[in-house]
């Protein structure tokens, strides 16, 4: 089995919301006494600049008063939200996401953690929070409040320390201004501190990234996530016609060797967690640039991990209903589905989203968990679903003869060179039926200028 393009698709989250639709008669009411133990989520859809890479739901530029005007649409819908919720929930971690939170206002910022404990019962004892930060609004004072706000894991997006690759990625801030934040943010001790950085970018070579890697471990961080470049549509990087660096694949292996030697273990194909004596990883988790939960162990226990958002472009997932805003990546249309948020009235009514079927729930299960750590657990599939995976899923036995995978009795875990091909392989796991939808949302020229 010869790989030609070994980066096709980040498997972040399945189905992605390229794939959602219109949702009739769909009520939360019907579905949130299936939560117990979840996640929080929280979405800050406000940056000072849009990235050039960057195709999330967030929107740049925008004043004090429209940021406190949508913290009121969040405090509405936290407090629909509460009126429904059942006693037994109980949120076992709280994200802020993005966009980047911290560009709030200090006074908003402390109402963001008011909303969490006033409406959702969260106190931070024992329970994870993280943040999601970039360099340029990484400040002592607001430091200072999450240290307050009792958060674990602060996430940075510094994505490189050269100059011209941070210019080629359409990033406004400065390497400077990189390790002036990751110095205040050491000298919080958090309990994790995590560095994203990019490789892929035009004119990086091997060096240069060996250089951004070896800079950020002066700061020793609990984790690192490397993430390839993707440039997607809607994307100003996209729109210029940027084209990636060459020998992407090459540069993830020097990456994963010399973050070996300097003592950190691969949990998945971008995560990298410390493991030497020194500073304890106090607080699990991962991510994506500027997107939303993912606090899980170095494996996930369970496929089907639920999460209630809060906000304009945070997705929910409970049970096989996942659902969310429209999603959107040019600022014009982020701008109009932001305001339709902040005039909603009944944000318990979900109009947008989609409903998996059983076969959707097995691809969902089997990709998060395929990707990640440990593998799948063949007797947890077989509990939950009643079949094989490997009968549900034939190319296991195609990717095993291909040295992807190793099938024991216990598990189907990738091999190394396995995860280095996550980006290839999870997408082949995606259904026809998905795969479509995604399509015709790129056909119908809905981010495309």
């Amino acid at each position: 089995m010869q790989v030609t393009q070994p980066y096709i698709q980040y498997m972040y989250s399945y189905p992605h919301k390229t794939a959602y639709g219109p949702l009739y008669q769909v009520h939360l009411r019907d579905y949130v006494y299936q939560l117990r133990e979840c996640g929080l989520y929280f979405h800050i859809p406000f940056c000072q600049h849009k990235c050039g890479y960057c195709n999330l739901f967030s929107v740049a530029g925008q004043s004090g008063q429209m940021m406190r005007d949508y913290v009121d649409a969040m405090e509405r819908q936290s407090q629909q939200l509460a009126r429904i919720l059942p006693e037994e929930v109980c949120f076992q971690d709280l994200t802020l996401g993005g966009g980047t939170p911290l560009l709030l206002p200090p006074e908003q910022l402390e109402r963001v953690f008011g909303l969490a404990e006033t409406y959702f019962g969260f106190r931070s004892p024992g329970r994870g929070i993280v943040v999601e930060t970039s360099p340029d609004q990484t400040t002592a004072e607001k430091l200072a409040l999450l240290k307050q706000a009792g958060v674990s894991r602060v996430s940075i997006g510094v994505q490189s320390f050269r100059e011209e690759e941070l210019a080629a990625m359409g990033r406004f801030h400065t390497a400077s201004s990189a390790r002036r934040a990751l110095r205040l943010l050491r000298d919080m001790d958090f309990g994790c501190l995590n560095v994203d950085l990019i490789y892929g970018v035009r004119g990086q070579t091997r060096e240069s990234l060996a250089d951004s890697l070896k800079q950020a471990l002066e700061y020793e961080p609990e984790e690192l996530f490397v993430y390839p470049l993707y440039i997607q549509p809607g994307t100003y990087l996209y729109r210029q016609g940027m084209e990636r660096a060459e020998h992407m694949w090459e540069m993830y292996f020097h990456m994963r060797s010399l973050l070996r030697e300097a003592g950190y273990r691969q949990y998945s194909m971008r995560r990298f967690v410390r493991t030497f004596e020194g500073r304890q990883n106090k607080a699990s988790g991962g991510g994506n640039p500027g997107t939303g939960p993912q606090m899980e162990p170095p494996y996930a226990s369970c496929g089907f991990s639920d999460t209630l958002s809060v906000g304009c472009g945070g997705r929910s997932y409970i049970g096989d209903l996942h659902y969310c805003t429209p999603y959107a990546v040019k600022q014009s249309r982020c701008l109009s589905v932001l305001a339709d948020y902040m005039k909603q009235r009944d944000y318990l009514r979900i109009t947008h989203g989609f409903l998996l079927t059983a076969d959707e729930m097995k691809r969902r299960y089997a990709i998060r968990q395929i990707l990640y750590g440990r593998g799948i657990s063949r007797k947890e599939y077989l509990a939950h679903f009643a079949t094989e995976v490997t009968e549900d899923f034939s190319q296991m036995r195609q990717w095993e003869t291909a040295g992807y995978v190793t099938i024991s009795d216990e598990f189907v875990t990738l091999t190394e060179e396995g995860m280095s091909l996550s980006d290839y392989l999870g997408p082949q796991l995606i259904s026809q039926g998905v795969r479509e939808k995604s399509e015709r949302f790129f056909q119908s020229g809905a981010e495309h200028d």
